[in-house]
């Protein structure tokens, strides 16, 4: 037992030891991200492709570096832009009438949220990874339903005969991860001179956690609402999907 602790105790003083010739390093990290951006239809029961569209986003966070490991907090304002499209006649059950949503008819839908990245990964050399889990929080949406676009018989509404509704995501939370690597001069994070800044480009990916469905709309019963063209008869889930570039700098705050 004594020879058991005295050898717990070296190992634990030697990779302290180790540990030790790393430093932590600290850094303020500035994003810009732009992706695709779509939903994957879940059972769909309703004649409808996700036309997709793409998502911006600018972030402000606090990375800190030690021995390989990096770990990650943030803010990201983002602005989604996409776009779904019926691919046969919806007929939909009213207020006491039917309403027929001709094939190619298209809905814009627009949000904009703030995202709270908290990512783990590590560094090695040029090449990087992360994952972690962005919670997103929507604070502004909106849609339209402009028309019968996108087909043999194309036609865009008249402003008067646009169909727009109230859109809010409300809340989700987004699993991400991360790949990419840094680019110009690579110092050693055990330097003792260290660069003011870093630069790096990834690829990531952005998967909903939770699924989403229909809001209701502003109007009568029959009015359209997001992600279905359709009327709150129809309950269409779906589950965002993002998938883009992002770059990122990081700024060297460590004493």
């Amino acid at each position: 037992m004594k020879k058991s602790f005295i050898l717990l105790i070296c190992c634990m003083i030697t990779l302290g030891s180790i540990n030790a010739q790393h430093p932590t390093r600290h850094f303020i990290s500035l994003s810009r991200g732009s992706a695709y951006s779509n939903t994957v239809r879940v059972q769909p029961s309703l004649p409808v492709v996700c036309l997709g569209g793409i998502s911006d986003n600018i972030g402000l966070g606090y990375q800190l570096h030690h021995n390989h490991f990096t770990f990650g907090v943030g803010v990201e304002y983002d602005n989604t832009i996409m776009a779904n499209m019926s691919t046969e006649d919806i007929t939909t059950v009213g207020f006491l009438h039917y309403n027929t949503i001709e094939k190619g008819m298209t809905e814009l839908l627009h949000n904009m949220s703030f995202n709270f990245p908290v990512m783990l990964g590590g560094e090695f050399g040029k090449f990087y990874f992360k994952a972690g889990v962005a919670p997103s929080l929507s604070v502004y949406g909106n849609g339209a339903v402009i028309g019968p676009a996108l087909n043999d018989n194309s036609e865009v509404w008249d402003y008067e005969d646009i169909h727009q509704y109230r859109y809010n995501r409300d809340f989700q939370l987004y699993a991400r991860f991360e790949l990419g690597g840094s680019f110009g001069e690579f110092t050693s994070f055990d330097e003792l001179v260290q660069p003011k800044a870093r630069f790096y480009l990834g690829a990531y990916v952005d998967y909903g956690v939770f699924e989403e469905g229909p809001k209701k709309s502003i109007g009568s019963y029959a009015h359209y609402v997001p992600y279905a063209i359709s009327d709150e008869a129809f309950h269409d889930v779906t589950i965002p999907l993002n998938v883009g570039l992002r770059f990122t700098c990081l700024f060297n705050v460590s004493k």
